[in-house]
């Protein structure tokens, strides 16, 4: 028997119309990519003036793109599945939330939600909803990369000498 004949559509539209409000904050953080100004890897909130965002967005930033929860996508935006606020749910919010968002087939505008669970490295280590667009899972690779430069490092490029460290730290990138 076909387990997705089992589903309801309704969850898809409860957890799309709870995702809804978060958008306009991804989109912008999307928009922004390039201009990130990370200090160092971790999470941290999303706010945007102008733009009003439901609380628990987040973003998270990883060392390298390889060893993000989501492969090669080095810093993307995220909801705690908590802040959502859904009940209800026969068999849990988690399960559901798992089940509507299995194999990346979940898709809101034009971002893919991938759900990931028990990650030491997020806040509360509680279950999350990602926001990557379609087009960055695709060609997941073409994005740039955040190299970690100390402050020497970055004074030595800006008078033109390149340190063999940071020659080090890009050549993983070949």
């Amino acid at each position: 028997m076909d387990s997705n004949k089992l589903d309801d559509p309704i969850w898809e539209y409860v957890l799309a119309t709870k995702l809804q409000p978060y958008l306009p904050a991804v989109k912008k953080f999307w928009e922004d990519y390039d201009k990130i100004d990370i200090k160092s890897t971790g999470v941290y909130p999303i706010n945007y003036e102008g733009i009003e965002t439901p609380p628990g967005l987040f973003f998270r930033m990883t060392s390298t793109p390889v060893r993000s929860p989501i492969k090669h996508v080095q810093a993307f935006p995220y909801v705690q599945a908590a802040f959502l606020q859904i009940t209800g749910v026969v068999g849990g919010v988690n399960k559901m939330i798992e089940r509507v968002c299995y194999d990346n087939k979940f898709v809101l505008e034009d971002f893919v939600i991938i759900e990931k669970h028990n990650l030491p490295s997020t806040y509360q280590n509680g279950q999350l909803l990602a926001f990557v667009p379609k087009k960055v899972l695709e060609g997941a690779e073409a994005l740039g990369k955040f190299v970690y430069l100390t402050l020497p490092e970055l004074c030595s490029i800006a008078q033109s000498k390149l340190p063999a460290s940071v020659i080090q730290k890009c050549a993983r990138y070949k």
